[in-house]
């Protein structure tokens, strides 16, 4: 087992349908202890681990707080002994509705920043004091829309460009302390929170990008959070501990042909 031994924590990870879940479940079976972060209750997801084989736990967390988010990294240590990975999964997505740049307001704006973009520098903060005198991985989720640049979701699409500008600049301080960061950018997958924006979108019909995207890659089938979780385990590795800095696309080839 390639984690094994290992402290992961896992935000944004309470949807059982979500890439958090399936990541946490992975993790899980490659022997690592996961603790769940989310501003929901993670018990289902906690349960799905425990199912596969792993130990787990939930911490109620709030990443727009930093005491909260300190506060995760705590019951982390206290429960398990240390923090070796940090997945930074949590992010206002599911409850987007895609509509024009002109319509979005500010408000809109500056919450999916606080969530999705100081969301994954607070909980870095929070990890670094444990991290700091032995090393360890943090892997930041971003999204291939910030190369593809879809219409509708100005917003989310910049919170995601931060976060892999976020990974670029941290990996030059955080490397002398053997901490590698990477990001991973999924492409459109078919989790609980996509499938809430494709019902609510007033850019495009339900089920339309689907088709859409699958025109566009390379490989002709819908991508599943599960399609994330070896990636992730890769990052979470030492098969990866050379690497920093650098942002993974795990989209089925879509958008270079």
């Amino acid at each position: 087992m390639r984690l094994q031994g290992k402290v992961a924590i896992i935000t944004g990870a309470a949807d059982v349908a979500g890439i958090g879940a399936a990541i946490a479940i992975r993790y899980a079976k490659e022997g690592a202890k996961i603790l769940i972060a989310d501003i929901v209750d993670g018990s289902a997801v906690v349960d799905a681990v425990r199912r596969a084989g792993g130990e787990a736990t939930f911490v109620k967390t709030d990443v727009t707080q930093q005491e909260k988010c300190d506060a995760m990294a705590k019951a982390a240590v206290d429960r398990f002994g240390s923090i070796d990975i940090l997945v930074n999964n949590a992010a206002i997505y599911g409850d987007i509705i895609e509509k024009p740049f002109m319509e979005v307001t500010t408000e809109e704006w500056n919450r999916l920043m606080e969530v999705n973009a100081a969301g994954p520098f607070r909980c870095i903060k929070a990890v670094f004091p444990s991290m700091k005198e032995k090393g360890g991985k943090i892997i930041n989720i971003a999204s291939d829309t910030i190369m593809l640049g879809p219409p509708g979701v100005p917003h989310y699409v910049a919170s995601k460009g931060a976060v892999f500008a976020l990974t670029r600049c941290l990996a030059m301080e955080l490397g002398e302390h053997h901490i590698t960061i990477n990001s991973l950018a999924p492409g459109y997958t078919k989790s609980g929170a996509s499938r809430r924006v494709d019902q609510h979108s007033t850019v495009s019909k339900e089920g339309e990008f689907d088709q859409i995207a699958l025109q566009m890659r390379c490989l002709k089938r819908e991508e599943h959070p599960e399609d994330l979780a070896g990636t992730a385990v890769f990052l979470a590795s030492d098969d990866s501990n050379y690497m920093t800095g650098q942002l993974i696309v795990v989209n089925g080839g879509m958008g270079f042909h």
